[in-house]
């Protein structure tokens, strides 16, 4: 259910309302307050800040959305808001123990199921990347990483992980 082009009067509207109501008269948008004009569009769905701010790090290359970037970025933020559906009903199966945190090698599973051929990568990279290493991994630690785009460019471990199979 993507923001298309016609939605474009409203999402218009609703961007421009925010952006006088708070007195904000700069080019780029902020992650917050791209997320606040989301969930006036689509309040039945929530999108945590550190998913808008990579939604708007994949697109814009930057930590602003300008406005002619809007309608991508609503977009990426939608992939995200729905894949994330989908991944806490997979995360709350890894989680026997009804605890809210996983193993990191049952991190790793969910990150192979997304990201394919390209996660050993993503792994290994979440893994070094952790405060607390070996410790269990909630799904807002791991929420962003699962949810960016998937890598086409392998790496040539994976490549070889790849041709194994």
């Amino acid at each position: 259910m993507a923001f298309s082009s016609s939605k474009s009067e409203e999402i218009e509207k609703v961007l421009t309302s925010y952006l006088q109501e708070n007195g904000i008269t700069a080019e780029g948008i902020s992650a917050a307050q791209l997320q606040t004009v989301y969930h006036n569009l689509r309040p039945e769905n929530s999108i945590s800040l550190r998913q808008v701010s990579a939604a708007i790090e994949t697109i814009c290359f930057c930590d602003l959305c300008f406005k002619e970037e809007v309608i991508d970025v609503l977009n990426e933020i939608d992939r995200r808001s729905f894949l994330m559906r989908d991944l806490e009903w997979e995360f709350n199966m890894l989680d026997r123990e009804n605890i809210g945190t996983i193993s990191e090698e049952q991190a790793c599973f969910l990150l192979k199921a997304v990201h394919g051929k390209s996660a050993n990568k993503k792994c290994r990279e979440f893994l070094s990347g952790r405060v607390l290493p070996g410790s269990r991994v909630s799904l807002q630690e791991i929420e962003v990483c699962l949810c960016d785009p998937v890598d086409l460019e392998l790496s040539d471990e994976d490549e070889q992980d790849g041709s194994k199979q």
